[in-house]
C-alpha cells in the first residue's frame, strides 16, 4: 500500500537531500512541506498518495530547523519549504534547470486543491518521461475500449465496461491540454489500471504523417510558434512535427527581425507550399478573411489540436482582492497573586512558570502573610524576635513579587511588540502577495499586447502593398507582373521548374470587373490566379474549385462557350459576407482566359 514518509530530523533531511542528488532514484520524488505555524500542509498529501503513490516517492517535511538542512544541501532555486511542494524528476537536469521541477505554492486552504492537482500532474508527466508507465507489468493493466463522456478538472472521463477510466494529459498527449486531444463522444483504446483507474490512451494516437495527410499544397493551416530568432523561426505543424520557416517566408523586408514579428506559443495561419517529408510553409500574403482548414486531430475522431486564437481583452482589470492575512498570535497569560491577598490552597503540586526568580505560587500556606490587628493609640506592642523575623520575610516576599510583576510587565510588553511585529510581517506579506498578483496580471496583459502588436506588424509586412509594385502604364501588363511575383514568392526555387505558370489571358471584362470590385486587393486576386494557372487551386480545399453550371441546380450541366471553352469558378474569399469569386474559361488547348471577378451570388461570366 503506497504511503508517504515524514522527515522530522536534521539527519533525515540531509538523507533526503542526498537521495535527491544521487543516482539511485528510478522514479520522481514529491516533497511537500507545512506552512509556518501548522503541523499539516494545505496540500492534500493523502490525495497525492492515492493518485500517484505507485509511481513516485512521497515525503512530508514539516517546516522547522531541519528544513534548513534540506535546503542547504540542494542546488539554488530547487529548495522547498514554507508550505510549498515540488516534484523532482529522475536524473539531474533539474539541478541546473529548476523549471523542470516547478515549485507549487499553497498559502491557504483555498489554494491547497490547486497545488495538489499541479503536483499530481507534475508527477504524472515526469513518470511518463521516465517510462514508468511503459514498464508496468502488462498483467497489471487491461486493454479496453471506451467512449469519452467529458473532461472535468483537467481529466478526461472514459466510460468503459461498467467502470470509468481517468485520462490525465500525461497519458494522452503530454504537455497539451486535454481539450486539444480528446472530446466527448470520441472512442479511444488504451490500458486500464484498476487500482489507480488511470487509463493510458497514448497507443491510440495517430502517427503524424497520418494526422497531416489531409493537408495539401496551397492550404492555409494553423501552426504554433516554437522558437524565433532574428532570421528564422520554427513552428509546430503537429506537436511532433516542427517546420523551419525562413525569413523570406515571413516578411519581404530583409531588415526585419523576426523576433519582432512572431511570439513563441503564438497560433497563426500559414500556407502550405510543400507537403510530406519536406514540409514548407509561408505566412506571406494571407488575408484575415482567409479561413484556415481544420487543424489535424491527434486521435481518430478527436478535436483539432489547434484553433484560431480569439482576441483577448487586455484592458486594465480591477485590483484583485487582498488575500486573507494570517496573523501570528503570541498570547501569554501570567497571573501574579496580589501580595495583600491570601493565596489559595493548592490541590496539587504547582509547576513554576519559566521566569527568573521564585514565584509566589511556590510558597505554601504555612508561610502565607496574614494581616494583623492595628496597635492601639497608646500602646506600642513589643516586637518579639519571631515577629521581627516574619516582618523581614514579608518584606523579602513583597520585593520578590514586585520584581516578578516588573518582569511580567516586561514580558507582556515584549509579547505585544512581537505580536505587532508579526502583524506587520503578515500585513506586508499580504501586500506582497497582492503586488505579485498585480505584477503577474500586468505581465499577462503586456504579453498579450506584445503578441497582438507582433501579429499586426507581421501582417503589415507579410502582405504586399501597392507601393511595393512598380507602376505600369499598361494595367494588363501590371497584373501579369503581380501574378508572376506571387509565383516567384510562393513557389520554392527548387519546385519552380516543375510548377510552371500556365498560359493565360485576360478576358475583355476582367480588368473592368476588378476595378469595380471593392474590399479585395488586386495582388490578392493575382495570388489566386497564380494558384489557378499552376494547378494548385485544384489541390486546395479552401479554394472550392468547381464547375460554373448553367443554373444553381446541382445536376445542371457545365457552361460551355461556342468555341468549346468550359466555365469554372474558384473562391477568392470564404466565410465572409458577399465573398468574392473568380470566374474563368478553360479553352480546348488547356489555356485559361480570366473572365471576371464578382461576389458569391453573381453567377455571370
Amino acid at each position: 500500500m503506497p504511503t508517504y514518509r515524514r522527515v522530522t530530523t536534521p539527519e533525515g533531511a540531509r538523507a533526503l537531500a542526498t537521495h535527491l542528488n544521487g543516482n539511485a532514484r528510478d522514479r520522481p520524488v514529491i516533497v511537500v512541506t507545512t506552512p509556518h505555524g501548522r503541523t499539516e500542509p494545505w496540500i492534500d498529501i493523502e490525495e497525492i498518495v492515492d493518485q500517484v503513490g505507485d509511481i513516485a516517492e512521497i515525503y512530508l517535511v514539516p517546516t522547522g530547523p531541519h528544513s534548513w538542512d534540506l535546503s542547504n544541501n540542494l542546488p539554488a532555486m530547487t529548495q522547498v519549504y514554507g508550505g510549498a511542494g515540488r516534484v523532482y524528476p529522475v536524473g539531474h537536469e533539474w539541478a541546473s534547470e529548476p523549471r523542470r521541477s516547478p515549485l507549487r505554492f499553497a498559502y491557504s486552504a483555498a489554494e491547497g486543491p490547486k497545488a495538489t492537482t499541479a503536483l499530481i500532474d507534475d508527477a504524472l508527466h515526469m513518470a511518463t518521461e521516465a517510462g514508468l508507465f511503459d514498464n508496468v507489468q502488462t498483467t497489471a493493466r487491461v486493454r479496453l475500449t471506451g467512449v469519452v463522456v467529458g473532461i472535468v478538472a483537467d481529466r478526461a472521463m472514459v466510460k468503459l465496461d461498467g467502470r470509468v477510466g481517468i485520462v490525465p494529459d500525461a497519458l494522452a498527449f503530454p504537455g497539451l491540454p486535454l481539450e486539444r486531444s480528446l472530446q466527448p463522444g470520441q472512442e479511444v483504446t488504451g490500458l486500464y489500471d484498476a487500482d489507480s483507474r488511470w487509463f493510458d490512451v497514448r497507443e491510440s494516437r495517430l502517427e503524424p504523417d497520418v494526422a497531416l495527410s489531409s493537408y495539401a499544397a496551397g492550404d492555409v493551416v494553423l501552426v504554433q510558434v516554437e522558437s524565433v530568432e532574428a532570421d528564422r523561426a520554427s513552428v509546430f505543424l503537429h506537436p511532433l512535427v516542427t517546420v523551419d520557416v525562413t525569413h523570406t517566408a515571413v516578411t519581404s523586408n530583409p531588415l526585419d527581425d523576426l523576433s519582432d514579428l512572431m511570439t513563441p506559443g503564438e497560433v497563426l495561419p500559414a500556407r502550405v507550399l510543400a507537403t510530406g517529408g519536406e514540409w514548407q510553409l509561408s505566412v506571406l500574403d494571407i488575408d484575415d478573411d482567409e479561413e484556415p482548414v481544420a487543424a489535424a486531430a491527434l486521435f481518430a475522431g478527436g478535436p483539432p489540436w489547434l484553433v484560431t486564437a480569439t482576441p483577448t481583452d487586455v484592458s486594465e482589470p480591477a485590483p484583485p482582492a487582498t488575500a486573507p492575512i494570517e496573523v501570528l498570535s503570541f498570547d501569554v497569560e501570567i497571573d501574579v497573586a496580589d501580595p495583600h491577598a491570601e493565596p489559595p490552597i493548592p490541590d496539587a503540586p504547582v509547576t513554576a512558570p519559566a521566569l527568573a526568580g521564585p514565584s509566589p505560587a511556590m510558597f505554601d500556606r504555612s508561610r502565607a502573610v496574614r494581616p494583623r490587628p492595628a496597635p492601639g493609640p497608646t500602646e506600642a506592642p513589643a516586637k518579639p524576635p519571631a515577629a521581627a523575623a516574619e516582618s523581614a520575610s514579608t518584606k523579602s516576599m513583597s520585593l520578590t513579587i514586585a520584581s516578578l510583576q516588573a518582569e511580567v510587565r516586561t514580558a507582556k510588553r515584549q509579547r505585544d511588540e512581537v505580536h505587532a511585529q508579526a502583524q506587520g510581517f503578515a500585513t506586508e506579506l499580504g501586500h506582497l502577495r497582492t503586488e505579485l498578483r498585480q505584477v503577474e496580471d500586468q505581465v499577462r496583459r503586456l504579453t498579450q499586447q506584445l503578441e497582438q502588436s507582433r501579429t499586426k506588424l507581421r501582417k503589415s509586412r507579410s502582405t504586399s502593398s501597392p507601393t511595393d509594385a512598380p507602376a505600369f502604364a499598361d494595367p494588363e501588363r501590371g497584373f501579369h507582373f503581380l501574378v508572376e511575383r506571387a509565383w516567384a514568392t510562393r513557389i520554392p526555387a527548387a519546385e519552380q521548374p516543375t510548377c510552371l505558370l500556365g498560359d493565360y489571358t485576360l478576358g475583355p471584362d476582367f480588368l473592368r470587373s476588378l476595378d469595380a470590385l471593392h474590399g479585395l486587393a488586386t495582388d490578392r486576386v493575382a495570388d489566386v490566379v497564380m494558384e489557378v494557372v499552376t494547378g494548385k487551386a485544384a489541390l486546395s480545399g479552401g479554394r472550392e474549385l468547381h464547375q460554373l453550371r448553367t443554373d444553381e441546380a446541382g445536376g445542371s450541366p457545365q457552361r460551355v462557350r461556342e468555341d468549346g471553352a468550359r466555365a469554372w469558378r474558384v473562391s477568392l474569399q470564404s466565410n465572409t459576407p458577399a465573398a468574392r469569386r473568380l470566374h474563368y474559361w478553360v479553352l480546348p488547348d488547356g489555356s485559361i482566359e480570366l473572365a471576371r471577378v464578382g461576389v458569391h451570388d453573381d453567377m455571370s461570366i
